[in-house]
C-alpha cells in the first residue's frame, strides 16, 4: 500500500512536469504582438521540372541543372494566438537554371547541341499559416505552410546552338548561333516560352533568436508555365517551377 502511494505520487509528479513542459513548448495564450514585421535575405537554388523527352523524340539527350536563386523581401505575420499566426510576404527573386540537350533531325541529316541559360525575375507573394513553438527563453521554432503567387517581371534565355548538317553535296557543314531572347512570352525562346504568373505550394521553417532568424524555405509550382507563342506547335510540354533556399531575417 505504501509503495502504491509512492508510485502514484511519482506518476502525478511526472504528469505535472510533462504538462508544464507541453505548455511551455506550445503556448495557447493570446499573441504578445498583433503584428510582427521582418525583413529577410534569401539565397538558394532554382530549377524546373519538365517532360521534354516524353514530348519530343528528336531530343536524344538532356540535362536540367539548378542555378542560383537570390532575393530580398519583407514579411508580416498577424498574431491569432501565441502559437498561431497568419502571414504574408512580398519578395523580389532572381532565379537561374540551365538546360543542355542534343537534338537530332527525324531523317538524321542534322544534329544540334543546345545550351540554354535561363534567368527570370519574379515578384512573389506567399500567404500562409505560421505555427510557433517555444524551444527556450527568447528562442522560437516557426513552421510556415501555405501557398504563393508569383509574377514574372523580366528575364532572358541565352541560347548557344552548335549544329552540324549534311548539305546537298554530301558535305558536313557546322554552324554556331548565339541569341538572347526574353524569357516570358517571347516568340524566339527555344521550344516554348514561359507564362508570367505562377501559383504553388509554400513551405518554410526557421529558428528565431530574439530579433534574428535563420531558416529554410521551399516552393513548388502547381501551374504549367509552358507557353507556345502564336500556336507554333501542337504539343505543349509540362513545366513547373521549383526552388529551395536558406533565409536570414531581422524582426523590426
Amino acid at each position: 500500500m505504501k509503495y502504491n502511494k509512492i508510485i502514484m505520487g511519482f506518476l502525478a509528479l511526472l504528469l505535472s512536469a510533462l504538462s508544464a513542459s507541453a505548455q511551455s513548448f506550445v503556448d495557447y495564450g493570446p499573441a504578445p504582438r498583433f503584428l510582427d514585421l521582418e525583413v529577410k535575405a534569401i539565397a538558394g537554388r532554382a530549377m524546373i521540372t519538365e517532360n521534354y523527352l516524353g514530348c519530343f523524340p528528336q531530343i536524344s539527350q538532356m540535362n536540367t541543372s539548378p542555378g542560383s536563386s537570390l532575393g530580398i523581401g519583407a514579411a508580416a505575420v498577424f498574431g491569432i494566438r501565441n502559437w498561431l499566426g497568419l502571414g504574408t510576404e512580398i519578395n523580389l527573386m532572381r532565379n537561374h537554371y540551365r538546360i543542355d540537350m542534343a537534338v537530332t533531325a527525324d531523317d538524321g541529316s542534322s544534329m544540334s547541341n543546345i545550351f540554354l541559360r535561363n534567368s527570370a525575375t519574379y515578384i512573389e507573394i506567399p500567404l500562409y499559416l505560421q505555427f510557433r513553438f517555444n524551444i527556450a527563453s527568447n528562442v522560437r521554432w516557426r513552421v510556415d505552410a501555405g501557398f504563393y503567387w508569383a509574377y514574372g517581371t523580366g528575364g532572358s534565355q541565352r541560347q548557344d546552338i552548335y549544329s552540324a548538317q549534311v548539305n546537298q553535296l554530301g558535305q558536313l557543314v557546322s554552324t554556331v548561333i548565339t541569341t538572347k531572347p526574353g524569357y516570358f512570352s517571347d516568340d524566339d525562346t527555344f521550344i516554348n516560352s514561359h507564362r508570367r504568373s505562377d501559383i504553388g505550394l509554400h513551405l518554410a521553417t526557421s529558428i528565431q533568436f530574439g530579433r534574428f532568424s535563420v531558416g529554410g524555405r521551399m516552393g513548388l509550382g502547381f501551374k504549367n508555365i509552358a507557353y507556345i507563342p502564336g500556336g507554333r506547335g501542337i504539343i505543349t510540354p509540362n513545366i513547373h517551377n521549383f526552388n529551395y533556399a536558406l533565409t536570414l531575417g531581422y524582426r523590426l
